[in-house]
């Protein structure tokens, strides 16, 4: 490794090579040091162009309904936290839209500028309590949901209804669920599967085991677990943290996608990405570099105020700390609220369009009615 010099370290008049071999040696001896307790000096944030939306948020007509009363309606229309999208036989951009409230889905059409929303239910009917669904992803088979995992925000109660990852299959001719009979109006998933085993699968990681407990609070102190991102490629799941992150240093858990669901040997890892301090993982999509992330507040509440980041990272698996080169930093100052809106948190994004120069997003937001969809296009 060559280490450029420093005149605080190298100005000695005329060192022995012995003198020069123990100084450099103490350099990275303090490098691997720091590297240990979770710091990342060598791992510096790239600087991003900050970008503004293509455009207003986009219309969504009457918006999801749930048959709830009006209160409890409007607050699950303002919890959209996770999407996964593909296209249709017609080639119609179709995505399966999940909520941390309840424990159902909702489909919607991507037009020009506009949402479509599905009046379709997708009820997953193994889940009792609420599923705090955070994200979904989809390889062209199955759509996959997952719950957060984590405990109550509130008051650090623990949620075991979060603890499940979902699969079920996709109609390529819809890009919707397969239903059982075909094309039966709400009826059962083709290929349902629920699975428990990821709670156990993280007590089981040295990286993640001190932050998987029952009351095990977010954020500050304890730091447990909170799974907000989802993506699928290569037949691997990528599991993205919102928390634990610790010195700016977020996790990502991978699986193998059918040897997770049948119960055989998933293959885990655990890959550390450097994102910035008080940043952990939001969302997450497969493209063809590699994995999208979007980044954002970490569970901590002396953390809301850094703003949310897209990086692009190849989705290798590294025992050591991994810098994802940053490509933009979202500007939403400008977004000004509807009436249905409470807040504006990014929490979900696909791509629109993949070019040699530049990705198109479409980001949707937890906060805002129906997503509040917002467009970007971000520089490659």
């Amino acid at each position: 490794m060559h280490l450029p010099q420093n005149p605080l370290l190298f100005s000695a008049p005329s060192p022995t090579p012995a003198s020069l071999l123990r100084r450099k040696a103490l350099v990275l001896a303090t490098l691997g040091i720091a590297l240990i307790l979770g710091g990342t000096p060598a791992l510096a944030q790239r600087s991003s162009p900050s970008v503004k939306p293509d455009g207003k948020l986009w219309d969504s007509g009457a918006g999801f309904q749930f048959d709830l009363k009006k209160k409890k309606e409007k607050k699950m229309r303002q919890s959209l936290s996770g999407m996964a999208c593909t296209l249709d036989a017609q080639k119609q951009r179709v995505c399966l839209m999940v909520f941390d409230e309840g424990a159902q889905a909702r489909f919607a059409y991507v037009r020009k500028e506009s949402l479509d929303v599905d009046p379709e239910p997708v009820l997953f009917r193994t889940i009792e309590g609420e599923l705090d669904g955070e994200d979904a992803a989809t390889d062209g088979r199955y759509f996959y949901v997952t719950g957060s995992h984590s405990a109550k925000r509130s008051d650090c109660a623990s949620n075991p209804h979060s603890r499940h990852v979902i699969r079920f299959r996709l109609d390529p001719a819809t890009g919707r669920a397969l239903r059982s009979p075909a094309g039966a109006a709400q009826g059962a998933l083709v290929d349902y599967a629920d699975s428990g085993r990821l709670w156990h699968l993280m007590q089981s990681q040295p990286e993640l085991q001190a932050h998987v407990g029952e009351r095990q609070c977010l954020g500050a102190g304890q730091q447990g677990i909170n799974i907000e991102g989802l993506a699928v490629q290569n037949g691997r799941l990528y599991f993205g943290f919102r928390g634990p992150v610790i010195q700016g240093v977020a996790k990502v858990l991978t699986v193998d996608a059918d040897a997770f669901f049948k119960g055989g040997d998933s293959k885990a890892t655990v890959t550390r990405l450097a994102l910035g301090e008080g940043r952990g993982i939001r969302d997450m999509v497969a493209v063809k570099s590699g994995v999208l992330l979007l980044a954002g507040p970490d569970d901590d509440a002396a953390h809301q105020d850094v703003g949310w980041t897209v990086s692009v990272w190849d989705g290798q698996s590294s025992p050591t700390v991994v810098q994802p080169r940053q490509l933009a930093t979202l500007d939403i100052s400008g977004v000004k609220l509807r009436q249905c809106d409470a807040q504006i948190k990014p929490e979900a994004i696909t791509v629109l369009e993949e070019t040699p120069q530049a990705y198109k997003l479409l980001v949707l937001s937890d906060g805002l009615c129906d997503g509040g969809p917002l467009a970007f296009t971000i520089a490659r």
